[in-house]
Parts: structure tokens; sequence; C-alpha cells
């Protein structure tokens, strides 16, 4: 019998052991604790060897931070091999996703744009920039998927432009157009919905705003948030940035419809469903009204989010 290659290479001397629960929004503590591992051996060019054997539950917010995190060592030429999941269903899982196929049959380097196809209607694509011709072509398809017909679904454009930007403006100490962002969209077409996972590796958004230097716009506004409402919590803090406090206290005037705050606005009015987000030490979690600070840090801003047939949409305008 054939056997994958990913049990053929030599076995590298790090070995990082993948949790049980592979799932971002699920048990973002355990998944930050292995992101955070397999980064320090990509960052001291390290090889490792993924250790998935024990895995007993992966979803596609997994994968595409799994497949966003090899593809890094890939381009970096840092080598790293791994073991399967023993459950087969989620073994079957794992190569219906051609996470496997994309390693080791596809060329990648330290290049603008990827853009990853698989079984099952997930899409994962990585640039350096925003692209609006990218996200007009997925809010069209994940559309048709969710009521048959192409529709305009602006919470999802914006919650897409945002991100985008934000890996620029937002997640990154270094020059923008530096670092990669990740999207992977799932189309769950029996169940009308699509899901969206969207990473980015930064430094996240409490130690970007931590950061800036005195020319920058955010300068001071999170020590100011901070003593303005008593608080070092940086849980507390994103409910804070949500609600648009950070920008009332920058500039003085109520403000909502970019950055954060316009994600969290598009939620509110029923124009995307179930947002989920881990960005250095906290998660959110829209189902459960949930602000939780996390022992382990992850270094960069993860979402997730899902349109479906109770969102709001407008006919679409060629």
């Amino acid at each position: 019998m054939i056997r994958h290659r990913f049990e053929h290479l030599p076995i590298p001397l790090t070995t990082v052991r993948a949790p049980h629960h592979l799932n971002f929004v699920r048990n973002p503590e355990e998944v930050c604790r292995f992101i955070a591992q397999l980064r320090e051996c990509f960052d001291k060019r390290k090889p490792v060897f993924v250790h998935l054997k024990d895995v007993e539950e992966i979803d596609y917010d997994g994968i595409t931070v799994l497949l966003s995190v090899m593809v890094r060592f890939r381009a970096k030429k840092i080598p790293f091999n791994g073991n399967f999941p023993r459950d087969p269903e989620i073994h079957q899982l794992l190569k219906d996703s051609d996470f496997f196929d994309h390693l080791y049959y596809s060329d990648f380097s330290d290049t603008d744009t990827y853009e990853l196809t698989g079984k099952n209607s997930i899409l994962t694509h990585a640039m350096r920039r925003v692209d609006s011709v990218l996200g007009e072509r997925i809010i069209k398809a994940a559309s048709q998927t969710v009521w048959g017909e192409p529709r305009r679904c602006r919470g999802v454009q914006r919650t897409l432009i945002e991100l985008m930007q934000n890996t620029n403006n937002h997640a990154s100490l270094e020059r923008e157009g530096e670092k990669h962002w990740w999207l992977s969209v799932k189309h769950l077409q029996e169940e009308n919905r699509v899901a969206f996972s969207f990473v980015d590796y930064g430094v996240g958004v409490f130690q970007s705003l931590k950061s800036k230097t005195q020319s920058k716009k955010w300068f001071g506004a999170l020590d100011y948030l901070k003593a303005l409402f008593s608080t070092t919590d940086n849980a507390e803090l994103l409910r804070l940035i949500f609600n648009g406090e950070l920008h009332k206290t920058a500039s003085g005037k109520p403000y909502r419809g970019k950055g954060l705050p316009g994600i969290y606005e598009a939620l509110l009015k029923n124009k995307i469903s179930n947002l989920s987000m881990v960005t250095n030490d906290v998660f959110f979690n829209s189902e459960s009204n949930e602000y939780r600070t996390l022992l382990n840090n992850f270094e960069g801003t993860f979402i997730y989010w899902e349109l479906c047939l109770d969102n709001s949409s407008l006919p679409y305008a060629p």
C-alpha cells in the first residue's frame, strides 16, 4: 500500500504535539500553546515533527492555522515531518482538505500570493495586501451557497476589508506588506452556510497598540483607555474596543463602522454570525458572549465568522 510522504521523511529533532482538540474556536488555550511552540521552532529555524496522531477533533479553522504555519516552514525551507491522526474520520478530513498535497506538491516561496484549493469546497488564500476583487469573488460564491443566488453581503465585505487592512496597519511592527494574511472559506452547501477563518502572524492587537510611536495615530490611546476605565485586563479592553471606546478616547468623538468596531457592528446588525476572535492573550466568542483571558499568548490575530440564511443581505447588482 502506498503511504503518504508525510510519514516517509526523516524525523526532525523537535517534536511538537498537537492538542487532542485542534479547534481554535472551541479550544483556544491549547491551540495557542501549540502554535506558540511551532512559532518558536520557526523563529529558531529548528526542524519539527508535528505529532497529530492523538488528535480527536479537528475543524477547518484548525486546518487553516496549521496549514499557514507549515507553509511558512516550507517557504523558508525549514524541514518538517509528522504523523497522521489515528482516528480514521479525522485522517480523512485532513486528506479531503488537500493539506498534505499542498505542503509537498506545491512550490512555496516568500511570494506575495498563494491560492490553495481542496476537496469539500475549502479555499485558502494568502496575500500581503487588501484585495477587493478577491473579496467580491468570495462573497459572490458564498452568497450563492447560502441563498442559491449572488447577493451583496456588506457585513462580510466590511470584515474582509478591515482584516486585510489591519494586517498592514495594525498587526505588524515591520514594514507594511511584510506579512501574509490567510483566509480559508468553507462552503457547507447542505446547511446553506459558509465559514470563514482569517489569520495573520503579526504581533497581535494589544502588542501593536502598546508599541505605537508618538507619530502614529493610536499612540498612548491604550494607556488612556486603561486609566479611563480602571482596567488592565485585555479581555475587558477588547470589549471596550469593540464598542468603539478606543477611538472615542483618541479622538473625543463616537465612532463605528471601521476596524474592529465595524466588524462587531456587522455582527450586531445580523450581517454576519458566530464571530470568534483570538489575539494575544484574549479569546472572544459571540455565541456565549465570552471575553476570556488566556494563559497562552497568540502572536497574531485569528478571527472566525459565518454567513447563513438568517443574515441580512441585499440584491446583487453587477
